[in-house]
């Protein structure tokens, strides 16, 4: 019996290359084996298969620690040879999570690594519960210390974008119930780059990049950390109603235009000129910052809640050319504006609550009698300011001429 086995090796090589005996086998799964094993149909392992290297299809690799390009409920985008290459590859990606099932109790995530994708002319997300995820976490925006005209040092949200995922083209989007996050949506030349054509009241929008918005329609979701270029969310009559915070943009943002609205709830928001509601501005705002004619500009309204606000030149329903003021009836605590702000012109066009606020020349209703019932608590404005009442470092005024308290 001491030859039997090495009988069989020495004379059987030839059967060794089609099967292998079971007692032979179960002998070869408790040795260490050093050389190359080729099989040539299913290897079936019933424990770990240890190897330094292992080359399936011509490709040796030697460490196994990824995670697969697609589970039950993700996608990984693969990676390109170049921008076009990835684009195509994020397209791919993006249609076969289509296909996953996606629902509200079971989301489907395309996960976006760091790279430039090319998606000319355009990419749809047309599909519910189907999300766009930078692999990597992104910030786009940052704090600064600043102090507005009354001397007092604020605080305001300024772009500072830091992502590497870069996708470039015409992003449009014709589903609601869709998550965009930590991404760059760029298209050259400041041209449109996110075109949604549903209000999407169940859109998400977090830590991502635009460098312009669709015009005239509505932005009703949710959007954290975000920034655009001028005319974003709501330019040229449209309606910015969803929430937004920490988010920054240019000049003509947050509904603006003639008849733009800006209903949402605003936190921590920069804007430019004309921002924030050309129309109206009807919604909450906290601690934003606009440019001149924000918050409802000439010959518009301003209805909403402010708080710690700041604007420029005709702000807060106001008219830099003194020409024509619009409806200040809102609630404005510890807010500054520029000359010609809060209801300037004499239109008896302000009739709202101002606790700590302060503006230049020709604010609060301008040089015109108060015929409505606006109320004051130390507020401060310059020339022809009040109704006629004039320069006051602390105006207090109810419809009564009392203090208001």
């Amino acid at each position: 019996m001491r030859t039997t086995l090495e009988n069989f090796f020495g004379t059987r090589r030839s059967f060794l290359c089609h099967t292998i005996p079971i007692a032979v086998a179960s002998l070869l799964a408790a040795q260490a084996w050093a050389g190359t094993l080729t099989v040539s149909g299913d290897l079936t392992t019933s424990s770990n298969l240890i190897a330094n290297s292992i080359t399936l299809g011509g490709v040796t690799e030697t460490t196994w620690n990824f995670l697969p390009l697609q589970g039950s409920k993700y996608v990984i985008v693969p990676e390109g040879t170049n921008d076009i290459h990835r684009g195509y590859n994020l397209r791919a990606a993006y249609s076969n999570a289509t296909t996953l099932s996606p629902s509200s109790s079971s989301r489907v995530a395309v996960i976006v690594p760091p790279g430039n994708y090319s998606l000319a002319p355009d990419f749809a997300m047309n599909t519910s519960y189907v999300d766009l995820i930078g692999l990597v976490p992104c910030q786009m925006t940052s704090k600064q210390v600043f102090t507005d005209s009354t001397g007092t040092k604020r605080t305001k949200t300024i772009a500072n974008p830091s992502c590497p995922v870069i996708i470039s083209g015409i992003f449009t989007q014709s589903a609601d119930y869709v998550r965009i996050e930590s991404v760059i949506l760029a298209n050259s030349g400041q041209r449109v780059s996110y075109y949604p054509t549903v209000a999407g009241s169940n859109t998400v929008l977090r830590h991502v990049s635009l460098s312009r918005t669709r015009d005239g329609t509505e932005y009703a979701g949710l959007y954290i950390d975000c920034i655009s270029g001028n005319e974003a969310f709501g330019n040229d009559g449209g309606t910015a109603s969803g929430t937004f915070i920490d988010c920054v943009a240019g000049d003509n943002s947050f509904g603006a235009g003639g008849s733009g609205h800006a209903s949402g709830s605003f936190i921590n928001c920069t804007g430019g000129d004309l921002s924030f509601g050309g129309g109206s501005a009807s919604g909450s705002f906290v601690n934003c910052v606009g440019g001149d004619g924000s918050f409802g500009s000439a010959s518009g309204s301003a209805t909403g809640s402010f708080t710690d606000c700041v604007g420029g030149i005709g702000s807060f329903a106001g008219d830099g050319d003194l020409a024509d003021g619009g409806v200040a009836s809102g609630k404005f605590v510890n807010c500054v504006g520029g000359d010609g702000s809060f209801g300037c012109a004499a239109n008896d066009t302000i009739s709202g609550t101002f606790i700590d606020c302060s503006a230049g020349d020709y604010s609060f209703g301008g040089w015109d009698a108060f015929t409505l019932s606006p109320k004051f608590r130390h507020c401060k404005a310059g020339a022809d300011s009040f109704g006629g009442f004039g320069p006051s470092d602390d105006f207090n005024y109810n419809i009564n001429f009392t203090n208001a308290q």
